[in-house]
């Protein structure tokens, strides 16, 4: 199984970089990252064994990583949603299950709504709910832009690299969040704490095929928790893992990940 690391044009206007990994005739998973983070976040995939058989896409969203778009961009989460639906065009990816971390969630909340028939499934990590769930987001998203620009983004690259003395997942997403471009995260953020403030457990429930998952060690912390059990919607916990579960308890994410995509496929028609 080959992996390869591109840079793949869409619509003449984006440059969207991509790992991507072909495997026979397995179903196509992607991996969406969340706010300031980069595709890197899920390199543990490539190597996990629960994810052999399928073909993998891990894109940078436009603005974050080495993804770049047009300056008139909106980086509002259906926008997002458009270039990577056409990035998997390009790819020739018919249909595909995907996986979404934290801010990523809402852009493959949209992804499904605008192509439903496409996506076999949604696995949604951490993803923003409530206004609870806008932990770095709502702290760019309180000041202006120009305010970000001067002093905002500075102070919180200080206080993730003091984070990062004892958090190893912060120490990556230090660089990550520094790889991004200004305009990015603070329309990104904006656009998030916007969205939050809606009942997006309705949405999620409406889609088909989805799952929840949290890491262990905020089990019970967010309001969101409860609305999902109301809404049916399945929750699975990753042990040992918080908030960055695909670095911190990869074996395990991926393992849950696997079960819920074949249980799927078992119920799919013809599966």
């Amino acid at each position: 199984m080959k992996i390869g690391n591109t840079i793949i044009n869409v619509r003449g206007d984006f440059d969207i970089a991509c790992t991507r990994r072909l495997s026979g005739n397995g179903a196509t998973v992607v991996f969406i990252h969340g706010f300031g983070s980069a595709k890197e976040h899920f390199r543990y995939a490539f190597d996990s064994p629960s994810l052999e058989g399928f073909s993998l896409v891990v894109p940078d969203l436009v603005g974050f990583g080495q993804s770049r778009g047009p300056e008139e961009f909106g980086y509002r989460m259906k926008d997002q949603a458009a270039v990577i639906l056409q990035l998997l065009d390009r790819l020739e990816i018919v249909t595909f299950h995907l996986c979404a971390h934290s801010m990523g969630g809402l852009i493959a909340m949209n992804m499904a709504e605008m192509e439903p028939f496409r996506v076999l499934s949604l696995i949604d990590m951490e993803g923003n709910l409530t206004p609870e769930d806008c932990f770095i987001s709502g702290q760019v998203a309180e000041r202006t832009f120009e305010e970000f620009v001067e002093k905002g983004r500075r102070k919180l690259e200080v206080l993730f690299r003091d984070a990062g003395l004892e958090d190893p997942s912060m120490r990556e997403y230090v660089n990550t969040f520094a790889a991004a471009s200004t305009e990015a995260l603070y329309t990104s953020a904006c656009h998030t704490v916007e969205v939050s403030s809606t009942p997006l457990v309705e949405r999620l429930s409406r889609i088909r095929n989805v799952c929840f998952i949290y890491g262990e060690k905020n089990r019970g912390l967010y309001p969101g928790e409860a609305l999902l059990q109301a809404a049916g919607v399945p929750i699975f916990y990753i042990k040992d893992a918080g908030h960055s579960m695909a670095t911190e308890n990869p074996k395990q994410l991926f393992s849950v990940i696997r079960s819920f995509i074949d249980g799927v496929s078992r119920t799919a028609p013809g599966g």
